[in-house]
């Protein structure tokens, strides 16, 4: 199962990373989907595994707030990521020290059933391709954090780094991604479901 969090973790270095994305609830384009604040940690099991993903800061880059979320596995911070809030969109900018170009748009806003979009982006020398679908903006599902009604959005045999790659994303309202899934290119799925949400102070 640890191989498993390390492929996932690499595949998400280029797609998703594991992150629960954010967003104050007083911002309206948000739609109630993103809750952050600082420190806000979201515990994930993967198999007998737990992987926490924490809201670390925001920084004002011109007229936009940029947020900072670690992946942390244990006590080691595995991945770092920066997501920035549009009118249409969540897009995910940057990885460690590299950024996306252009920025990869995670769920479109506002939410609505069916939307589609394209995803064409490189970071560093890893590419990403694909469609990305809201398949259902209500479906119910059921994690060991509890039951939730969900916005259900995939990415359905994607080009993440040369592998092809299914990506399915869970997002609950006030919880952000309550559930992700990999199917992977060798067939192996591998699933994280919120176990546990701290909302930060």
């Amino acid at each position: 199962m640890l191989r498993a969090i390390r492929l996932v973790l690499g595949a998400a270095a280029v797609m998703f990373g594991g992150a629960v994305l954010a967003q104050p609830k007083d911002a309206p384009q948000a739609e109630g989907y993103f809750p952050l604040k600082k420190n806000t940690t979201w515990t994930y099991k993967v198999g007998d595994n737990e992987v926490k993903v924490v809201v670390v800061k925001s920084d004002k880059v011109g007229t936009e707030d940029h947020f900072q979320v670690d992946t942390k596995v244990g006590t080691e911070s595995k991945m770092s990521e920066v997501y920035v809030i549009k009118a249409d969109g969540v897009y995910r900018t940057k990885v460690k020290e590299d950024k996306l170009d252009p920025p990869v748009k995670v769920l479109a806003l506002p939410i609505k059933k069916d939307a589609t979009w394209e995803v064409n982006s490189k970071v560093g020398t890893q590419t990403i391709k694909g469609t990305m679908k809201v398949v259902n903006d209500k479906e119910k599902i059921k994690t060991p954090a509890g039951d939730f009604e969900t916005v259900y959005v995939e990415g359905k045999d994607m080009d993440v780094a040369g592998a092809k790659t299914t990506v399915r994303l869970w997002f609950a309202k006030d919880r952000g991604i309550v559930k992700e899934e990999f199917v992977l290119q060798s067939n192996e799925v591998v699933k994280l479901e919120l176990s546990k949400y701290e909302e930060g102070k």
